[in-house]
């Protein structure tokens, strides 16, 4: 049996895949909210920040999306997006428990994209670029729709540049050690250096040459 094929007999559980949705939820319906748009909206792109990742994740896999197949995807991300719009804003979260927070569910929604894609048998670059979208399109989704630039295209703190490490490091971790330190070492990675670039400002880099 190879690497490739034990790593492939490991998944996080379905409740740490809604989990992580349902994180993403919040966040996009408190991101929303702070933008001053309609409660009605602020549901919906809850919802959208909350599903479109592992969708496409499941969609490029040519499954049924979890989402769907399963009863309690929808309603708990509904509960979350309406506790992100309606309470969270009362909450008292300094930036940087709030930017933890988020990222911990970035680096689940990575660790499940990634092997889930290696699960059916997906090469690694592939099984990689899984993983960045499934935890980037929600929000990227939320932002288009608010018309507003996607964070991830953004020069603040580092944000895809952390997805794509986190993607790679959990594939290799995954493959050549064990599944379980992979998880561990992705979201600490991606929880600490996202902070960190909040905290330091820290932006992302430009290539040589750029026009000023």
């Amino acid at each position: 049996m190879t690497a490739a094929t034990q790593a492939s007999l490991h998944e996080l559980p379905a409740w740490v895949d809604v989990t992580a949705m349902a994180v993403a939820a919040l966040f996009s319906a408190h991101t929303a909210q702070q933008r001053r748009i309609p409660i009605v909206a602020v549901l919906f792109l809850g919802l959208v920040g909350g599903l479109v990742g592992g969708m496409l994740r499941d969609m490029l896999l040519g499954l049924e999306p979890s989402a769907i197949s399963t009863w309690y995807y929808v309603p708990v991300v509904v509960a979350a997006a309406i506790i992100g719009g309606l309470t969270v804003r009362r909450l008292r979260l300094t930036p940087l428990p709030f930017v933890a927070v988020q990222a911990v569910a970035v680096a689940l929604l990575i660790t499940i994209g990634v092997q889930k894609a290696l699960a059916y048998h997906t090469p690694g670059p592939s099984a990689i670029l899984v993983g960045v979208i499934a935890a980037t399109a929600g929000s990227a989704a939320e932002d288009v729709l608010t018309q507003t630039r996607p964070a991830i295209s953004g020069e603040g703190p580092w944000m895809l540049g952390v997805v794509v490490v986190g993607a790679t490091v959990f594939w290799f971790v995954s493959i050549y050690v064990a599944f379980y330190l992979a998880v561990i070492v992705t979201v600490l990675l991606v929880a600490i250096v996202r902070v960190s670039s909040v905290h330091f400002g820290w932006t992302t880099p430009y290539l040589p040459g750029r026009a000023t």
